[in-house]
């Protein structure tokens, strides 16, 4: 459950052609992956980049982005799969210790983000996103400093709702944290939340997205009529239409999202107008920046977001 527990094999990069000190640079590392299964990493890898640039926006600024896999071996296969969090109470001895069950939270995978991130600047230093692909079919997956997701079956829309929020600090826009039922999630507390595709405003004059609004559509355009539960209602008003939309961040009512639906809501589903324009916007800011700064040292950070 540490790095005496595998090995780093070397780096590889699988796309774009951009030059490596203006690239929007994807690392991807393996976890779980055993020395006889680097095959199936490099598979989950190609499977990624073949999804990741036939998603818009990605379908029009691919040639910004370099992708590079990184092949890390582990002692076992798979991940941690805590019984306490209603896993299977199974242990992997991984490189970069991934474990499901983060806040008792079965879907919340997460690993040692430091180690990751250490390893992602030995190897490419100019990275922009880490992201671990781990070894295991369980669901699951989560946004911080270092996204992770899991092999489960919609393994790649995992992946890129996750890049949603390690790359571009968008929120999961969904209603619920631990599924829907549980309680202290009728109304959102005060405050402005910092992500960029939720809010707590609905002043027109104001309202960060309010460029995207028609003047016809109204604000609010859907509220919860139920604070008690998550508003399943389909949308009053044609797909595509920006407004605000009550039931987002985790909380059944008092924060809005930009659309009804969006990839950072619903896996499968494209990502909203707004989600698009923070992801081509960041991604033009990221490349200025890693122009500038070829390395870099974080800190593992997990703050609960980035559940799928």
């Amino acid at each position: 459950m540490t790095t005496s527990d595998g090995s780093v094999q070397g780096h590889t990069q699988i796309h774009g052609t951009a030059p490596r000190n203006r690239a929007f640079t994807i690392v991807l590392l393996g976890d779980g992956f055993t020395v006889d299964q680097q095959a199936a990493f490099n598979t989950a890898c190609t499977d990624f980049v073949s999804a990741l640039t036939t998603t818009a926006p990605y379908d029009k600024i691919g040639r910004a982005i370099n992708i590079w896999r990184i092949n890390v071996t582990s002692t076992d296969s798979g991940a941690d799969d805590p019984a306490g969090a209603g896993g299977t109470g199974a242990t992997a001895r991984t490189y970069f210790d991934s474990t499901f069950g983060a806040s008792g939270i079965r879907r919340l995978l997460v690993c040692n983000g430091l180690t990751v991130l250490q390893t992602a600047a030995a190897q490419v230093p100019e990275f922009s996103v880490a992201i671990v692909v781990v070894n295991s079919p369980v669901y699951g997956g989560s946004g911080g400093s270092v996204g992770t997701y899991s092999l489960a079956d919609g393994a790649t829309e995992i992946a890129i709702h996750e890049l949603g929020h390690t790359a571009y600090g968008l929120a999961d826009e969904y209603a619920y944290y631990a599924g829907g039922n549980e309680t202290g999630h009728d109304h959102h507390p005060a405050g402005e939340p910092a992500e960029p595709n939720v809010t707590l405003n609905t002043d027109r004059a104001t309202l960060e997205w309010g460029w995207a609004v028609a003047q016809t559509t109204a604000l609010p355009t859907m509220s919860n009529p139920n604070c008690a539960s998550v508003d399943l209602r389909p949308s009053v008003v044609p797909a595509g239409t920006v407004g605000c939309f009550e039931g987002a961040h985790y909380y059944h009512c008092g924060a809005f999202r930009p659309e009804h639906n969006c990839k950072m809501r619903e896996l499968s589903i494209p990502f909203c107008q707004i989600c698009r324009q923070v992801i081509r916007a960041r991604t033009k800011v990221t490349r200025n920046i890693c122009a500038l700064t070829p390395s870099r040292d974080a800190v593992h950070r997990y703050d609960g977001s980035g559940t799928s």
